[in-house]
């Protein structure tokens, strides 16, 4: 079985909870309320996401990718079965996904550098967790007057579970943002640039807990402080929630990039009869609980293509250097076990 063919039983799913299209039910589960359907939905998502990224930035190459569809009206390019090298990323995305089901997954990143190994960022595509105990309905934080406007993470961990009809109506539109963004939004990434998943942990994994395939590093990554960044989406099963956005060197402004997303999903959503008031940009306030061309970016070589899939069977684990203190960068290193520094060829 490929790895991240579904395989659901939905004939012991007798919820009213259901999306019945032909075309997600191949993909995803019926329903996303429980604890199991809500990580498998995660598992196929991450899959859906990042081989959007992947083919419309222009990382990877027409050749490892297919088209496939998920809904009746929506095709998108994921990554193909048939070739060898997709294949791997994949497994090593339901790898991540296993990381879910346990609650261990606090983030994956597909992070662009400029060189192979490098610690600064150029440009990185962010999937952050959160886990819900309760299932359906998110815990009440505390109740005192905060000064600052919430982050969208921090409104995506308040928002209670609404129906798997929106939850595919999330992936719908986070899978357009990423189109617009990577097509119509993002200048062109360099002629040379290498790429990796990166992944942290929650505080519940176990110290000696690592996902298949990823390997220690002292260091996450680092971004420039004055990086611009964009929120894509977020999805809210019933136990999990993630927020996908972007941060690059590629986009001139914050407001801006999220002012072209926002008028795109709202005609996105206008074409296909869903609300588009639900996404938790950075620029405008949302209460969540309230009722093809090509890139024009420089696609990565082989050594990009191998630095994704073959750091699966990479031994040697680069350790990055200490960013100066007074250095203009902004530090992702909350955890010491983060994900693969792959050493491969450099990109010539």
């Amino acid at each position: 079985m490929a790895p991240l063919e579904a395989a659901y039983n939905e004939s012991i799913n007798k919820s009213l909870d259901v999306v019945t299209d032909s075309k997600w039910v191949k993909m995803f589960p019926q329903c996303v309320a429980d604890a199991d359907k809500s990580s498998n939905f995660m598992t196929r998502a991450l899959y859906v996401g990042f081989s959007a990224i992947l083919s419309k930035r222009g990382v990877l190459g027409p050749e490892f990718f297919s088209k496939n569809h998920i809904t009746e009206k929506l095709k998108c390019m994921s990554l193909c079965f048939k070739n060898s090298k997709a294949l791997q990323i994949s497994q090593l995305l339901k790898n991540a996904g296993d990381a879910i089901k346990k609650g261990y997954l606090k983030e994956i990143s597909l992070v662009i550098t400029e060189n192979e190994g490098d610690v600064d960022a150029i440009e990185v595509y962010s999937f952050k967790f959160h886990y819900f105990k309760n299932g359906g309905v998110a815990a009440q934080l505390s109740t005192k007057v905060k000064t600052d406007e919430p982050s969208p993470f921090e409104k995506l961990t308040e928002l209670d579970y609404q129906g798997t009809e929106t939850v595919r109506n999330q992936l719908v539109m986070m899978t357009r943002s990423i189109s617009h963004i990577c097509e119509k939004v993002l200048e062109p990434l360099p002629n040379e640039f290498d790429a990796n998943f990166r992944i942290d942990y929650t505080d519940e994994a176990p110290l000696n807990y690592r996902i298949e395939g990823f390997f220690d590093s002292s260091t996450f990554y680092t971004l420039p402080n004055d990086i611009q960044s964009a929120t894509l989406g977020h999805l809210r099963p019933g136990y999990h929630a993630s927020l996908l956005d972007v941060s690059s060197i590629c986009i001139p402004d914050t407001y801006a990039a999220e002012l072209s997303l926002k008028r795109h999903a709202e005609k996105t959503a206008e074409k296909l009869g869903y609300t588009a008031d639900g996404i938790l940009y950075k620029s405008f306030s949302f209460d969540g609980n309230a009722s093809n061309t090509t890139s024009d970016a420089v696609r990565g070589n082989d050594s990009t293509m191998e630095n994704l899939a073959n750091s699966l069977a990479s031994s040697t684990t680069l350790i990055p250097t200490v960013v100066k203190k007074n250095g203009k960068k902004s530090d992702h290193s909350s955890s010491a076990r983060v994900a693969p520094y792959s050493k491969g060829r450099s990109r010539k």
